[in-house]
């Protein structure tokens, strides 16, 4: 426990006095330092303007097939080709 302890806070306090900066974070899966933070905040914000385009394309897909079922419709119920037949026993 003393050992890993040690290893925690040494890591960090090495890594800031050779390379001059601390981390921001310390967690299970290491250190994390701003510069990693700042690329993860812009790769998010990448993907999140790619799923909003998806989405926009999406809906104006989406309202695109309704204008057309809508259409279709009218067409069927319009559609009086077949006479109507009337049978009596």
């Amino acid at each position: 426990m003393v050992f890993y302890g040690n290893l925690l806070l040494m890591t960090p306090a090495c890594t800031g006095l050779a390379r001059g900066r601390l981390p921001i974070e310390i967690s299970t899966r290491g250190a994390r330092f701003a510069e990693q933070a700042d690329r993860s905040a812009a790769q998010d914000g990448a993907a999140i303007e790619r799923l909003e385009a998806t989405t926009d394309r999406l809906a104006l897909k989406l309202a695109e097939a309704r204008t057309e079922i809508e259409r279709l419709e009218e067409l069927a119920s319009s559609d009086r080709t077949q006479p109507e037949v009337i049978s009596e026993r």
